[in-house]
């Protein structure tokens, strides 16, 4: 299992102590720290020593969610494991979410990733898998919002898994390069889902296993400035990527001619964070460490 912690150590240590509760015989757990301070690094560092389960890989500087993953990935890769589980430190699980997500992988090979539905602390939706398609920031998280499907429904496929709660094939990974660092941080699952499906794989969402999410707590809240500049840069870049008319065509309705609703929904530096990331997306701009320390709000 990995969990990445960005200077959210006490919801990150929260999040493995549920965990525990509910398992019986708790997996291995590689905890990463992305640079969050020497204070942040010893409270994680006394946690993991009391739990022969946990590993902790500290790195000195922000190295972004994709290449921080990338490293929980080899280590997992050394440690001989066969299926690596993408879990947020903002979700809490129960008892039963686990085991039907390795029955899936076990039981078809053809399968790179399966997700559970993924619901809001008030319990509706926040996804059901996800796709990209014409629609604002050209991703539609599946039933956003809405009451979750019944639990006899599905599984079905999706275009991608957004990275709150997956688990992996990790040779699946590994023979798509893993995670594309070029993102940094947002857009990075849903390079992710094309990789995967363009090598032949499918991924699933299941309805009858469910966690909860606080969404976007290390980037500020979904409406940060920080998560607008990163979701902006990156869609261009996905673009480039993956050429679509319809694509490109929905970004510029929706995220250029769309603009003002981002000043409206949420405020002059959130709007202007979305600006700025369109303009530095078209030029090329990759996403980095320097852009947290300006975006992210105090």
């Amino acid at each position: 299992m990995l969990v990445l912690n960005f200077k959210t150590s006490e919801m990150t240590t929260g999040c493995i102590e549920s965990l525990e509760r509910v398992l019986q015989t708790p997996p291995l757990v590689l905890l990463m720290d992305n640079g969050s301070g020497a204070y942040q690094e010893r409270l994680l560092g006394e946690f993991v020593a009391q739990r022969p389960h946990c590993r902790l890989l500290l790195f000195q500087e922000n190295l972004g969610y994709c290449a921080a993953m990338n490293r929980g990935l080899a280590a997992a890769a050394e440690a001989g494991a066969e299926y690596a589980l993408f879990l947020n430190s903002d979700v809490t699980t129960d008892e039963d979410f686990l085991a039907p997500l390795v029955a899936v992988l076990d039981n078809d090979p053809s399968v790179a990733g399966v997700s559970p539905t993924v619901l809001l602390p008030h319990g509706k939706v926040w996804c059901q898998g996800a796709s990209v398609g014409f629609s604002s920031n050209l991703v539609r998280l599946h039933g956003l919002g809405k009451d979750p499907a019944p639990r006899s429904a599905g599984p079905c496929a999706v275009g991608f898994l957004p990275g709150a709660c997956v688990l992996y094939r990790l040779d699946a990974l590994t023979a798509v390069g893993g995670i594309d660092e070029s993102y940094f941080m947002y857009f990075e699952d849903s390079a992710l889902g094309a990789a995967l499906r363009a090598h032949g794989h499918t991924l699933l969402w299941l309805p009858w296993v469910r966690v909860i999410h606080h969404p976007s707590a290390s980037s500020g809240g979904g409406r940060s400035p920080l998560r607008k500049f990163m979701m902006a840069v990156n869609s261009v870049r996905y673009l480039r990527s993956h050429f679509s008319v319809k694509l490109w065509a929905a970004w510029f309705l929706f995220d250029v001619i769309g603009l003002p609703l981002a000043y409206l929904a949420g405020g002059v530096r959130a709007g202007w964070a979305k600006t700025t990331g369109l303009a530095r997306g078209l030029l090329g701009h990759r996403v980095t460490a320097a852009d947290v320390v300006r975006w992210l709000d105090p």
